[in-house]
């Protein structure tokens, strides 16, 4: 039987959080920084966000510029749709659609990335979680990050598709059953027992209490999903707890720095996990289930 000398492949899941998913940037500056090229990409809400424009070539400069930016008030108020306020939701996906497609075009596609990519959403209707990982990038973008009350819901094929974040907030299963054989997974929801950090969300009690047993729900779906997964690093970069989910794009930089530092903190172990070392087949990519939009 053959077998072949070489290095795995690596997936890299980056997961939902919000503000907090800015710190994506920082592990993704240290990786490039190694020459550490990734194979597989999924992400979810924010971490879908910052995978679809990396795989489509942004610089990560031009990234961390336009994350700072978002910590402007005007520059999000411009996606609030006025005639839709104390509805059903806050932000219209249009706004968002045409947000990303002036920064990536809006004709860009899963198919034309240079790594392979799948976004996670949820199909309200089903209630069942939706892959995505062909035909037009910025719906899937809008699909995977349209949290439920803020941002509209992508329709589409008789599905309501929402932010992936309740059922796969962290994707690495993703990423593993699209081929990866090394798998790095970054999640950066706040821990459910920080209590300093729900304190200092202030929200209205009700609100508070929903907001962290959700938080609670997710927690144990992803560790989970984790290990359904095998994976085999995460990365949970340490942020203040004044970077709330929704109201920390303001400390932009702080984020970022945080993602780096806790990448470099595995660097060591993931350079060991990359080593080259025999396999009986060539690396091959599969699709995971999806739909196209």
């Amino acid at each position: 039987m053959n077998s072949f000398f070489r290095k795995p492949t690596l997936g890299l899941a980056l997961g939902g959080g919000g503000a907090r998913g800015l710190a994506h940037i920082g592990v993704l500056k240290v990786l490039c920084s190694k020459n550490i090229s990734i194979d597989y990409l999924a992400g979810t809400s924010m971490g879908a966000i910052i995978a679809a424009l990396y795989a489509s070539k942004i610089p990560l400069d031009s990234l961390e510029t336009e994350a700072r930016s978002l910590g402007k008030l005007n520059k999000i108020a411009r996606w609030v749709d006025r005639s839709i306020m104390g509805l059903d939701f806050i932000i219209n996906g249009e706004n968002i659609q045409e947000y990303f497609s002036k920064i990536i075009g809006k004709n860009m596609t899963f198919e034309s990335l240079h790594i392979p990519l799948a976004l996670a959403s949820v199909d309200m209707k089903t209630g069942r979680e939706v892959v995505i990982q062909t035909g037009s990038l910025v719906e899937g973008m809008h699909a995977s990050m349209a949290l439920p009350g803020i941002i509209k819901p992508l329709t589409r094929d008789g599905m309501l598709l929402v932010d992936g974040g309740s059922l796969n907030n962290v994707p690495a299963d993703l990423v593993r059953s699209m081929g990866a054989e090394v798998v790095m997974a970054v999640n950066v929801s706040p821990a459910v027992t920080d209590a300093e950090y729900w304190e200092k969300q202030k929200l209205p009690g009700i609100a508070a209490a929903n907001w962290r047993s959700n938080a609670i729900m997710v927690a144990s779906i992803t560790t989970a999903k984790l290990r359904r997964a095998k994976t085999d690093l995460v990365i949970c970069p340490v942020l203040n707890d004044t970077v709330g989910t929704l109201s920390g794009f303001k400390y932009a930089d702080e984020i970022i720095t945080a993602g780096a530092a806790a990448t470099c903190a595995v660097l060591p172990q993931l350079q060991e996990l990359l080593k080259p070392r025999f396999f009986f087949s060539h690396p091959q990519k599969k699709p995971a289930l999806s739909i196209e939009l």
